[in-house]
């Protein structure tokens, strides 16, 4: 999903550019029409805009090899590939949209979609013109990338969060390797005994869908209720991310946060610095990649009604402004086609959102993965999002922050957060 989730790979033999960190990109090819989205040259080619988030030189490797693979089926069709962090990813993309100057083909993640719908052109007229079957795509993602009864965006991962660890630290320690259902004692147990020679058990930030699966497991609280309304400052809500904030603040089995950046977390548990972290099956390519120790993977702590967790995932879609949504269409149902979804899995890129190839994932993904992943998706739960939440997600980096550092409470954090949201 998203993050979610690395460099340039070559250029595509006719012209295609890799633009870094985003910003509006000019059609390429001087002899047809042009748009900030794409261009048709005179001989019917078209070049398309795909804009997606990248955070390294793995991330962007794999999503080259994905557009270099539209244009192997579609000769036609080029693919510009634009990428930015994931941070200023949807801030950007919130202006293009708005000001009619998106990509083409724009990726989307199923906790944001509600927020950027008008921008953005439903599919379903498309997938039904082009009798695409979309019985294989995991259900909750492709419910994720719809607003409205409408779908938005085919999918191409889905995850359930999980914790990752250092099985390097955890040896050292002597504390026994997570197993599947431990509980949330198992935890603070563990946490507690990995903390030493400044280095931390644990590393707890406030991002949504670690926070609040982690929360949900703990006392069953949810940020939303069923019509879709933030629901912050419920006891049980309070309470957990008082718990949650608390392993820092009070005890202190997690660092202090000095300040807001998503990346923080991951970057404190590559370094080594932190024992644990909640991630998702999207980050395994990264963490083969730069991690120096052995990686493992665990279920999110049990509470009094075991195990849960959020699951989220990602998509491709088209904007309103796209002049070629046809060409458009062909080219992410390729990038969500079974091959190119296994490919993407096998590489630990994504965990497919198509069910047939969910099996390519496990080939490299750390030992011991499918028992936990199998049990993450078991007790796992679509993340449901209000409309607009982005401006909640920075509302909770911003408040939330000072609870980790023992600066305010969950109560008053929360009442902030749920005061200040947009409807």
């Amino acid at each position: 999903m998203g993050r979610q989730m690395h460099g340039g790979r070559r250029s595509l033999a006719v012209a295609t550019a890799v633009v870094i960190a985003g910003g509006l990109t000019a059609g390429c090819g001087g002899d047809g029409q042009e748009s900030s989205g794409g261009n048709k040259a005179s001989n019917g080619a078209v070049t398309l805009t795909w804009s997606m988030w990248a955070s390294g030189t793995e991330d962007r490797n794999a999503w080259q090899k994905v557009a270099d693979q539209v244009t192997q089926k579609y000769p036609n069709i080029k693919i510009t590939l634009e990428t930015s962090p994931f941070n200023d990813y949807f801030t950007k993309l919130g202006t293009r949209l708005a000001g009619g100057s998106a990509a083409c083909i724009v990726s989307m993640q199923s906790l944001r979609t509600g927020g950027y719908v008008s921008g953005m052109r439903p599919l379903d007229d498309l997938i039904k013109k082009n009798n695409l079957d979309t019985a294989d795509f995991d259900p909750s993602i492709m419910a994720g990338l719809a607003s409205g009864g409408k779908q938005y965006a085919l999918p191409y991962d889905l995850g359930s969060l999980i914790i990752t660890y250092n099985k390097d630290m955890f040896k050292a320690a002597g504390v026994p390797a997570p197993k599947v259902g431990w509980s949330v004692a198992d935890f603070e147990s563990a946490a507690k005994k990995l903390t030493t020679g400044g280095k931390y058990g644990f590393v707890a930030y406030p991002s949504a869908l670690g926070m609040f699966s982690m929360i949900l497991s703990k006392t069953g609280a949810e940020p939303m209720d069923a019509s879709g309304k933030l629901t912050l400052t419920t006891e049980p809500m309070t309470s957990g991310f008082q718990w949650y904030a608390d392993l820092a603040a009070k005890q202190g089995v997690a660092p202090k946060v000095p300040g807001v950046n998503n990346n923080w977390a991951e970057t404190q548990f590559l370094s080594g610095s932190v024992a644990m972290s909640v991630n998702g099956p999207w980050s395994v390519l990264e963490l083969k990649a730069q991690a120096k120790f052995d990686v493992g993977l665990a279920t999110i702590p049990a509470g009094p009604n075991g195990t849960k967790s959020y699951s989220a995932g990602s998509g491709f879609g088209i904007s309103q402004s796209c002049p070629y949504p046809d060409e458009a269409f062909k080219a992410i149902s390729t990038m969500t086609s079974a091959d190119m979804l296994g490919q993407l899995g096998s590489v630990g890129r994504a965990y497919p959102a198509r069910k047939s190839v969910q099996n390519k994932w496990y080939e490299n993904a750390f030992e011991g993965a499918k028992p936990v992943i199998d049990a993450a998706n078991a007790s796992a739960k679509p993340f449901r999002a209000t409309s607009n939440w982005d401006p909640v997600e920075k509302l909770l980096a911003q408040y939330g922050i000072q609870a980790f550092n023992g600066q305010a409470t969950a109560a008053d954090v929360l009442s902030q957060v749920q005061q200040q949201a947009p409807a």
